[in-house]
Parts: structure tokens; sequence; C-alpha cells
């Protein structure tokens, strides 16, 4: 190398070894005073990008479990309240039961009664205040005007009240003594509303042994029959009406015969009756096949909606959000003793659908649908959503917007009508029950009516509170499976979280260990650097050696 004064190569060198000392060393002590590997997007471009997606999802992760805790609070409210209202209704069991006791004077069924009326009051009570955040859990409703403020739309085989059929419009006979008698018994029918629904669009069949006669079909899934004796009607020298009572208890069904005999002393005899019952054989039940048991939302906006049925295809259009959307939806029968749902996606609302004893069909449930804010069974209706409301309960169960964990709050309200208004008919049964919107209820009964009467009431109420706890164990049962689940993804997201945090960590955070060996190199490399840099440019003065 040249001997030279202008340019100091070995000084030139040495600065930019100390520069690169400086350098290294400062991104040494940046990394240890703040803990992270990247400080900025040049410490590592593609890691700083990696680690903040990892943030995002770390953030997202971590706030569903929140969520979720939530959730799981909701559920827990909601639970509690139903376990109160699940022990109200069973000493509302023991009250129906307790009435049956033939021992008790009229006064004293009164007291049972009014006792039932208060539960079922506090009830009502009990789910009008179950809230969270201002939610309703137990009382949510639907938010949908409709003519039956239950929302519900019986369709029936027959579109009026249960009624009972059958070819059995006289019965005529032969007397005792062999002579034309001219009797005829006409007959009265009636059936009580605890098992309308549960005989609905069945037919049932008679046989006789002599008075004895048998009724025979099925209930619930099971065959029964019942046997009953027919008294002889006998004349007594003029003209009469003689009326007896036949009740099948286990149909719920009340057959009056009303016998007219002609002036003789003939005996119109029970036999011969029964062996006209089965001579016409068959009896059949018309009533509700099903029932819309609930409307709910989910982030439906409100508004009125048409709806239209045409052979089962069921059509929702209306306006949203200023655009006009309609979805089609072909509905499917409902098989007895099931519930289906049918979902408008598009428009945030379901419609829950129950049959009873026969297989609900899709043309009839279009129709009970549609007829919905009509009263009647029309073939276009209306859907009033009075306002925006969500009956359906979501929370984010990780961190994508995709994934979601639905809560529906459910109604169990147990009256029919204003302020009591529920939503489905296996609570609203229990107050109509008891406090009167059904025939055969309690509220309207005073001491002069007949043990048989208060007895029949009391039936009717039992029965619809068993159907009520069913409900209530099932709900709670969807509560309890809900926040089992809602533990479980808990638990999963916390894991899920813990990883993260540990993969990101690897990315962003500073290795104290491998950076403190690199700032004492840093160190070293800086004063060697300068020390050099001192030797570097001491070596011009060479060059005045040659100049004297």
């Amino acid at each position: 190398m040249s001997t030279v004064i202008n340019t100091n190569m070995a000084s030139l060198f040495a600065q930019n070894s100390l520069a690169n000392a400086q350098n290294n060393l400062a991104t040494s002590v940046q990394r240890l005073s703040s803990g992270l590997r990247i400080n900025s997007a040049k410490d590592d471009a593609a890691g700083l990008a990696i680690s903040q997606n990892m943030q995002g999802q770390i953030n997202g992760t971590n706030q569903s479990i929140r969520n979720l805790s939530d959730a799981t609070n909701l559920l827990q409210t909601a639970d509690t309240s139903l376990a109160t209202i699940q022990d109200m209704l069973l000493r509302l069991k023991q009250l129906a039961v307790q009435g049956y006791d033939g021992s008790l004077s009229s006064q004293q069924k009164l007291s049972i009664l009014n006792e039932m009326k208060d539960l079922n009051t506090e009830i009502n009570t009990t789910a009008a205040r179950t809230k969270f955040n201002g939610i309703e859990l137990l009382s949510s409703g639907t938010n949908v005007d409709s003519v039956n403020s239950d929302i519900e739309a019986d369709t029936d085989l027959i579109t009026t009240a249960v009624s009972i059929t059958a070819p059995i419009s006289t019965l005529a006979g032969i007397g005792s003594a062999g002579t034309l008698s001219n009797a005829v018994t006409t007959y009265a029918t009636s059936i009580s509303d605890t098992y309308k629904n549960r005989l609905a669009g069945q037919s049932f069949t008679f046989s006789n042994s002599g008075s004895n006669l048998t009724m025979t079909g099925t209930i619930d899934g099971q065959t029964t029959s019942q046997t009953i004796s027919i008294d002889d009607q006998i004349g007594n020298g003029s003209i009469g009406t003689y009326t007896q009572t036949l009740d099948f208890s286990s149909f719920g069904t009340t057959i009056t015969l009303s016998t007219v005999t002609a002036a003789t002393y003939g005996t119109y005899s029970g036999s011969t009756i029964a062996s006209g019952f089965t001579t016409r054989s068959t009896l059949g039940i018309t009533g509700s096949v099903g029932t819309i048991s609930d409307v709910r939302l989910s982030g439906a906006q409100s508004g009125t909606y048409t709806l239209t049925n045409t052979a089962g295809t069921l059509t929702m259009s209306g306006t949203l959000d200023g655009v006009l959307t309609t979805q089609a939806l072909v509905l499917t029968t409902v098989t007895k003793n099931t519930t289906s749902t049918f979902d408008f996606s598009s428009f945030g609302v379901k419609f829950d659908v129950k049959a009873y004893a026969v297989d609900y069909s899709n043309t009839n449930i279009g129709a009970a649908i549609v007829a919905l804010n009509g009263g009647t069974q029309a073939t276009a209706g209306s859907l009033v959503i009075s306002s925006e409301g969500n009956s359906n309960l979501q929370f984010q169960s990780g961190p994508n917007s995709t994934a979601f964990i639905g809560i529906d709050t459910i109604n169990v309200m147990t009256d029919d009508s204003g302020v009591y208004a529920g939503a489905v008919d296996d609570m609203t049964n229990v107050g109509a029950y008891i406090t009167g919107s059904r025939t055969g209820q309690l509220g309207d009964l005073n001491a002069s009516d007949t043990t048989a009467t208060w007895q029949t009431a009391f039936q009717n109420a039992e029965s619809a509170i068993d159907v009520a706890l069913d409900y209530i164990s099932t709900q709670r049962g969807i509560f309890g499976s809900q926040m089992n689940r809602l533990s479980y993804v808990s638990t999963n997201l916390s894991a899920q979280s813990t990883n993260l945090q540990n993969s990101r960590s690897s990315i962003i955070d500073t290795d104290f260990a491998s950076e403190t060996a690199k700032l004492t190199k840093g160190q070293i490399m800086q004063q060697a650097a300068t020390a050099m840099l001192a030797q570097a440019n001491q070596m011009p003065n060479v060059v005045l050696s040659l100049l004297k």
C-alpha cells in the first residue's frame, strides 16, 4: 500500500468498524432495555408481521374467553330462576293432587286454589324479573305482533274447537218383551282440553260384551282401552227420557246418553245400547294437529313481512336495510310428538312447530304460519315485528368472527294473555287451567260446584303441570349442557392463547442470555475499534519523517 496523506485508509476502516460496533451495541442496549427483539419494522419485517397477526388472534381469543364468562354467568342466572320456578311447579303438582282428596270440603279446596293462584302469579313475576344486563332471559317474548298473544296458531283438522264425530246418530232397539219399544237413544259427547291434542286426528273403536262397552285406541303411542257398563233403561208406563253418562276417563271423553221410551213397560237393555255402538264401531276425534309453539328472533329488523304458502313452500318477503329481500323455504312434515324448526335465516326469524298425536303436514304448517297475524287459515298473511330484538343471543367463541355459540332466551310465562303472555303452550296451559281461560279450569269454581267438577279441574291442572315440569327440566338440561360446553370452550381457548403467546414471544421477545453476550462483544469491539482508530490516525505522521 502506498504512503499517502490525503486518504487514510486505515482510519477509514477503523471508523467503519467503530460505527458497526456502536450500532450493534446500541441495538443490544435497546433490546435489553425494552425486552423486545423487534422494536421497529427494520429489526425483522417478516417477524413483525407474523407477531402482530398473532397478537390479533391473542386479543380476540382472550376477549372471547371474557365473553364466554359473561355467557356462563347469564346461563347460571337463568338456571337459578328456572330452579325456583321448578320448585313452585312441584308445589303446584302437590296441591293439584291434594285437591283430588274426596274428604276435603269446598272451602278447603278453595284455599288450595288460592295458593295455586299465588304460585302461578309468582312464576310469572320470577320470569319477568330474571334479567342479565337488561336482557330478559325467561320472559323474552318475540316482539311479534299477532292475533294470538302467545304467538300460537292452532291448525285444526277442523278450524273450530275439538269435536267428536261418529255415525251413531240414533240407537234403536227391541224391548225385553219382544215387542217394538220405539225406544231411541241419542248421544252427546265432550272431551277434556287436557286430552284434546293427545287424541286429535285419531279414530277409536267400540266393542261390547253384553252391557259392557269397551273403547280402544292409541294415546301417546300406547294402546289403551277402557270398559264402561251401560245401565238398562226401564219403561215406567209413560213416555219418558232417561239419561246416563259414560265416562271414558282414560280418553278424557264423556258420552251422555238420552233414551226416549214409548209408554210401555218394556226394557231397553244396556246390552242393546252397547251393541248399537259396536255396530257403528268407530268414533273419530278431530282437533289440533299441531301448533306454532314459538317464534324466535335473531337480529330481526322491525317491520311487516309478507308470508305466502304454496303447496308447502313458505315464502317470506320484506325490506331489509332498504333492499327488498325474499326467501323461500320448503317445509317438511313434522312427525307426531316432535318439534321442528324452520329457519328464515335471511330475516333472522325461526318458527318452532310442534306436532301432537299425528303427523303435522307441511301444507297445514304453511297455512298456520301465514295465519299468524290474520287469525284464520289464509293463503297469505303478514308477520309484524314491532321492535327489533333477539331471542337468540350469540357469543363469539374464538378469534375469528365466524365462530359463535348461540343461546336462546325463553318465555316461561304461564298464562296466555296480557302481561303474562308466554311463548310456549307447555307453560301457558298451566295458567290457563288455574286462572281461567280453558274449559274445565279451576279459576271460576266456587263452593257450590260438585265434587266431580272440582276433581276434573284439578286433574286438568295436574296434567298441564306435568307437561310444564317436563319443559322446565328440558330447558334446564339445555342450559346445563351449554354451561358445560362453554367451560370446555373456555379451557380450549385459554390453552390456545397460551400457545399463541409462547409462539409470539419466541419471535418478538429478547433472549437476554444471548443478547447480554452480544452486548459484551459489542462493548469490546467498540473499545478495540476506538483504540485502532487512534492508531490509524497516527499513521500519517510517518510522512513527516520523510520530509526532514
